[in-house]
């Protein structure tokens, strides 16, 4: 039972419900406090059931009295129809409304009897006492009385006003108690989930606590203005404008609420601050600057650090005890000579583990060259051999069909082998720049041709239809004709088995600013999910599903050939489009 109460309290409806009855309540509270204070009964009423013990009372009745008294002395004359007995005397005049002027005539309305005589006051027997009034001298003498028919309609009016606020204070009463309950519930349920114990963060929790607390300034300030606007409507209107813009206001500041106290609960108030986060951002930022925290992994650089942190120390200490005594420079000169003879060492111990990693490293790259190389030297002999025997093998005439056709497939795979083995070979010695350059000068536009013609073959067996635009004259330029044929030869090799069936490949050459680019574009059949840098390095294949024949070195070997012939081969990828291009 408990852990459906649980999960039915710590549900979104719950929350909401509890919310908007929060914001409801608030605002009909409001309304209804608008609309008792516009009544023309005396709120007095609710909370004094007596009349003759209301500050009402007191204030217009019974120090109205006195009033009308000082006025009667200064003015020598007394009105007319008071519905009170009163008595006056300076001790040379006297006024009354009374049909005797002894003390007893008045005291026996003793519910409502008010004495000043002798410089001192007094009340009537059942009178309740009153703070006292203070205007007349310590030489006068004053009574006033208040009957009981006055009292017992003044009472009705106030009976009558009381019966009147009762239901609307009640209503006021219920609905803040009812907004009490939804705000402690739903900041009890604040940031809790059903299913589980953990602190959930809410859309408003991302803005600085703060800046929150402030929104409540403005929030009041727009609210008390916007209850000012509402205040010449009608009735009716002025308590409808004030429920909606109340619920706004409530809705916003719940908001604000509820978040203050999902922090609150995750002790984050004041962390999550503006304040509080750009002090810690600042003390953070200083304290790095003494720490060495980015030198912690570099012993030699951290002794640097420190040295320094160590120099700087020294030096402001030398500086203040030089002005009391000037022998301090002698130390001042120790401590530079220490610090520039420390950092040299370690810079030395610095260059030193410089140059090692950067032998270890070309020794390393030396190393796989030479494998390559030799591996590759080594594969050519034996693979002679085999393709050599498979062509004898494929002429024999008494093979079966089946025998044939495994032939075939060995003759098929042991030249795709051989071509590999060529291409590790030529990527090796390019790599390693131990390769020859025969540099003429030639047509590019020429050796586009020749290479469209000599691949028209592989061309006609894809499906493909190439596009080219190429210019009306020749386009000179000095290279090795040789590799850059096989560029081109590789790029279009790749454009024809990485694209997408029916579609076109085109080969452009343009001259621009002193500098020539041919450049292949062609609509990939699969997604390009790699970079232009990944798919230029070795054995790297854009076709991870590696169904195609290709072995992930024709464009490496294009890129090193292009750079070593004093070209820059790009790839440039937008979204299924593929191009690349070669510039000289």
């Amino acid at each position: 039972m408990a852990t459906k109460l649980k999960s039915f309290s710590r549900s979104k409806p719950a929350k909401f419900t509890a919310f908007i009855l929060a914001v409801v309540s608030v605002s009909l509270s409001v309304a209804l406090s608008q609309y008792l204070l516009s009544k023309n009964s005396n709120p007095e009423s609710l909370f004094v059931k007596e009349y003759r013990q209301s500050s009402t009372f007191i204030h217009e009745d019974v120090y109205g009295a006195f009033n009308s008294s000082q006025e009667i002395l200064a003015n020598g004359s007394a009105p007319e129809g008071l519905p009170y007995y009163y008595y006056i005397s300076d001790g040379s005049r006297t006024y009354t409304n009374a049909e005797s002027s002894e003390r007893s005539y008045f005291e026996k309305y003793e519910k409502a009897f008010y004495s000043f005589e002798k410089g001192s006051w007094s009340v009537g027997a059942k009178t309740y006492d009153i703070p006292m009034y203070s205007g007349f001298s310590s030489t006068s003498t004053a009574y006033a009385a208040f009957p009981d028919e006055y009292l017992a309609s003044k009472q009705k009016a106030w009976d009558a006003y009381r019966a009147e606020l009762l239901p609307i204070a009640a209503g006021i009463a219920f609905f803040a108690v009812l907004a009490l309950v939804m705000v402690v519930f739903s900041a009890a349920v604040a940031g809790r989930l059903p299913e589980d114990e953990e602190l959930h963060p809410g859309m408003a929790d991302r803005i600085y606590t703060d800046i929150l607390l402030c929104g409540f300034v403005p929030t009041g300030l727009a609210w008390l203005s916007g209850l000012g606007l509402g205040g010449g409507l009608p009735q009716l209107l002025s308590l409808l404008w004030t429920g909606v813009l109340t619920a706004l206001v409530t809705a916003l500041c719940g908001i604000i609420f509820l978040s203050l106290v999902r922090r609150l609960k995750a002790r984050k108030l004041m962390r999550q601050s503006f304040i509080y986060t750009a002090a810690e951002k600042a003390y953070d930022f200083l304290r790095s600057l003494f720490d060495g925290r980015r030198f912690r992994k570099y012993p030699l650089t951290r002794s640097l650090f420190y040295r320094q942190l160590v120099f700087i120390a020294a030096s402001l200490f030398l500086v203040f005890v030089t002005l009391a005594f000037w022998p301090a420079f002698i130390l001042e000169a120790v401590v530079i000579y220490w610090y520039i003879q420390g950092n040299n060492r370690s810079f030395e111990e610095i260059n030193k583990g410089f140059s090692d990693s950067l032998e270890e490293q070309m020794k390393a790259e030396r190393m796989k060259i030479d494998l390559v190389t030799n591996v590759s030297h080594d594969l050519k002999t034996p693979l002679t051999s085999i393709i050599s025997y498979v062509d004898l093998l494929s002429k024999e005439e008494s093979l079966s069909e089946t025998a044939r056709d495994y032939v075939n497939i060995l003759g098929e795979k042991s030249d795709r082998l051989k071509h590999i083995v060529a291409d590790l070979f030529d990527l090796a010695k390019s790599t390693s720049g131990d390769i020859s350059l025969d540099l003429e000068t030639i047509d590019i536009k020429k050796l586009l041709e020749q290479t469209l013609g000599d691949m028209q073959d592989e061309i006609e067996a894809s499906g493909l239809q190439v596009v080219t635009r190429l210019p009306d004259h020749p386009v000179v330029i000095t290279s090795d004709g040789k590799k850059l044929y096989r560029v081109f030869q590789n790029v279009l090799d790749n454009a024809l088995k990485y694209s997408l069936k029916g579609t076109r490949i085109f080969v452009e050459l343009t001259e621009e600013s002193g500098r020539v680019q041919a450049s292949v574009k062609n609509i990939a059949a699969y997604e390009m999910d790699f970079s232009e840098e990944e798919i230029l390095q070795r054995f790297s294949r854009g076709d991870k599903s590696r169904t195609t024949e290709g072995s992930g070195l024709g464009l490496s070997i294009a890129e090193s050939f292009t750079r070593v012939c004093g070209g820059k081969l790009k790839v440039d990828i937008d979204g299924d489009l593929f191009k690349v291009a070669v510039s000289f």
